[in-house]
């Protein structure tokens, strides 16, 4: 059965920088994956159009593993909406110039695997926040 995760967070960033975040390699290597994991620069692929492809490995510091998670754009609405796969991710600029990122998926992931992707996805957006600001 499908689940909703929804995540919202607000960033004193424009909605550009966000954007510029998830969709430029470079920035995305910087603060995807949760701690104690980090993105493989040489993994990232951004080819930021509808059907064009989205794909990124994490690997963990402890013990190696590692993790992609990839996709299809299907929506690409700069600097305001992207969505691929089961995934959306929205840019609202707000008035006094922070931004809103809404986060929205739906997921067959159930129970402890939800809990592990939502702390995971936490966790990443807590970095993607230090990552404006430095």
């Amino acid at each position: 059965m499908a689940r909703d995760l929804k995540i919202t967070r607000v960033y004193e960033a424009s909605p550009q920088q966000l954007w510029n975040a998830w969709t430029q390699p470079e920035q995305l290597a910087r603060w995807w994956g949760k701690r104690g994991w980090n993105a493989r620069p040489e993994s990232i692929v951004l080819d930021v159009r509808p059907g064009g492809t989205f794909r990124v490995t994490t690997v963990n510091h402890q013990d190696g593993s590692e993790m992609t998670n990839e996709g299809t754009y299907d929506e690409v609405h700069e600097p305001h909406r992207l969505t691929f796969g089961e995934t959306t991710v929205t840019f609202t600029e707000l008035r006094d110039g922070r931004t809103e990122m809404t986060f929205h998926t739906t997921t067959e992931a159930q129970d402890e695997l939800f809990k592990r992707m939502h702390g995971g996805l936490k966790s990443a957006f807590d970095r993607l926040g230090e990552v404006l600001t430095t």
